[in-house]
């Protein structure tokens, strides 16, 4: 059961898993007028993407993938269209073929935005858009230690009680990052467009999620996983979409929620540890694969950006590396993510044998960058992986 398989890959995980790609992130505090930046990047144990290196030293950005307690961003949520527990910022860097950078950070959704920009040439600052954002943020289940977030956000003078957003708080955080980013040295070369989050904070106190409900030691018990429960799961996996628990057509018994669970004896602790782990997984031709060393649940392979076939030839030479038997390997996970929908695939188990007997005749340097691309379906919006 592919269930099981991914708990025992993420079992002994700290990682953060978000609902979306693994990216840079910043934590801005602002209190009453006052912005402190979040501390520089050497002071988080944190890794690179390939992409977002340059990025990440500019604007000293860990990635939102690090160990969840490190990070002190947690996040409940199983939909897109649930409100978030934070104010959140969306910031791009948009680079030319002369190697001229716009960054710009934009709060709220079109047309009501406020966003400012910062020509990293001409260290120029604009304001290009000031309406009014009204934000739907949670207001019950997060805690900043012992006070509610929601509340703390509006005595930090950042929000009003409807969630509105203060324009001029804005603007003076808006500038001091902006500011910041200028003191900082750019370099930024390669054309194209890279995209952060900024998440706003009343300050850096431990965040908490309200538990619902009490459970005694006694209530524990072993779910099917073999691990200590305190009840059943009752609610969707974050990235696992395609386990379905509330469709009665593709449930077992036609039983949904807690009840679906309990009939697979997934126990709530153990269905924390089902998703594909953000950082084994890499967008390639529209299609979300992920690749994980059996062997070593804790090896991240390199994203290649080469296509499929390079991708899974580059993971292959990478175990023969290792000295690896001639047992399960490599797992491949290949799904398609059409909004809050999910469809698996590929789920496959590769052995060292298989990929030596795959890869044999194979000349590495005459590889075509579409060799396996052509078995992508594109004719219709999302792409399908057509066999």
């Amino acid at each position: 059961m592919l269930g099981y398989e991914l708990f025992s890959i993420n079992k002994e995980s700290s990682a953060n898993n978000p609902r979306g790609g693994s990216q840079p992130i910043k934590k801005i505090f602002f209190q009453k007028g006052t912005v402190t930046l979040d501390k520089d990047l050497e002071e988080y144990t944190t890794e690179y993407l390939e992409k977002t290196k340059q990025l990440q030293d500019w604007l000293q950005m860990p990635l939102n993938t690090i160990d969840k307690k490190e990070l002190n961003l947690p996040d409940m949520r199983v939909g897109f269209a649930q409100p978030s527990p934070y104010v959140e910022v969306y910031g791009s860097v948009k680079t030319n073929k002369n190697s001229e950078s716009i960054l710009s950070i934009t709060i709220g959704k079109k047309p009501n935005i406020i966003e400012y920009s910062l020509s990293v040439h001409t260290k120029e600052i604009t304001q290009n858009k000031n309406s009014k954002v009204k934000l739907k943020i949670d207001n019950k289940n997060y805690f900043l230690k012992d006070n509610n977030l929601f509340s703390s956000y509006i005595e930090s003078d950042l929000l009003d009680k409807e969630g509105t957003i203060n324009n001029d708080a804005f603007e003076i955080i808006s500038r001091k990052f902006l500011e910041y980013a200028i003191t900082r040295p750019c370099n930024l070369t390669k054309q194209g467009n890279l995209s952060f989050r900024i998440y706003i904070l009343p300050n850096d106190s431990e965040i908490k999620i309200i538990e619902k409900e009490t459970i005694t030691e006694s209530d524990s018990f072993l779910d099917y996983f073999g691990n200590l429960s305190s009840d059943y799961a009752s609610t969707p996996t974050t990235t696992t979409k395609f386990l379905s628990y509330d469709d009665k057509a593709f449930t077992i018994n036609c039983k949904q929620k807690r009840d679906f669970y309990k009939n697979l004896g997934i126990g709530k602790e153990s269905l924390q540890k089902i998703f594909r782990p953000k950082e084994k997984t890499f967008n390639i031709s529209g299609l979300e694969w992920t690749f994980v060393d059996l062997f070593d649940n804790n090896h991240k392979f390199k994203n290649t950006g080469k296509g499929i076939l390079t991708q899974i030839y580059e993971n292959y030479k990478t175990l023969s590396k290792g000295g690896y038997n001639e047992q399960v390997n490599l797992k491949i996970l290949c799904v398609r993510v059409n909004q809050a929908k999910q469809e698996l695939l590929i789920d496959e188990n590769l052995t060292m044998k298989q990929m030596s007997k795959m890869f044999s005749k194979i000349d590495e340097t005459k590889i075509p960058f579409s060799a396996f691309e052509v078995l992508i379906d594109k004719s219709n919006k999302n792409p399908l992986w057509n066999t």
